[in-house]
């Protein structure tokens, strides 16, 4: 990259990061806003910040400590009850799907109709890239259903016809796995407090 387009590159990365670089504002570049913008509630004309030239962005940018890696309690939580509860690799890849997906929605999921529970599991094979003898036997057992983790099956314990309804985290679990939590045994109590309540709304 080189010219015009590593000058315009350098001024996006400069704007994006001017924390980073301890910059007091969002720099304003010329050419970034239409005339009416230039002036200020007085009238006068705003002050346009230089662009730093970019080799010198870069050796700035470069000197930067990285930040501290983010912690994500879901993962934590997720890994946790995995462990507390025994969950077989699919099982942990069929929740943690579950969970992405009551989050983001099931738009991002290509309509996928399931002719029966065995194309199901095929499917499910597939995506979690596990055995299928992994995958019946964590359906058969519904003990992911049980615990009230996962939703989608109907009255007559028929699953559904799409694939979205197979990845259906409930609510509930959404929620309680989203949450902080000190240790083991409060992560263990919440789940109980959690029982009580899916039960209770039954």
């Amino acid at each position: 990259m080189s010219g015009q387009d590593l000058f315009r590159e350098s001024r996006a990365i400069e704007q994006l990061c001017w924390r980073e670089l301890g910059l007091v504002k969002q720099p304003i570049f010329d050419g970034d806003l239409p005339d009416f913008l230039m002036l200020d509630g007085a009238s006068s004309p705003i002050n346009l910040s230089i662009p730093t030239d970019p080799v010198a962005l870069a050796g700035r940018l470069a000197a930067l400590e990285p930040p501290p890696p983010a912690e994500s309690c879901i993962g934590t939580n997720l890994d946790t009850l995995a462990r507390l509860l025994n969950f077989t690799p699919f099982e942990f890849n069929w929740l943690l799907w579950s969970y992405c997906i009551r989050r983001a929605g099931s738009a991002i999921l290509p309509v996928v109709p399931l002719r029966d529970t065995t194309h199901g599991c095929d499917v499910l094979a597939v995506l979690c890239e596990m055995p299928v003898d992994a995958v019946r036997d964590a359906v058969a057992s519904r003990r992911l259903h049980t615990w009230g983790f996962l939703d989608g099956i109907s009255a007559d314990g028929e699953m559904p016809s799409l694939l979205s309804g197979w990845l259906s985290a409930t609510d509930q679990f959404a929620d309680w796995i989203e949450q902080p939590y000190a240790s083991d045994s409060d992560l263990l109590t919440a789940l109980c407090q959690a029982q009580v309540s899916l039960m209770a709304s039954r």
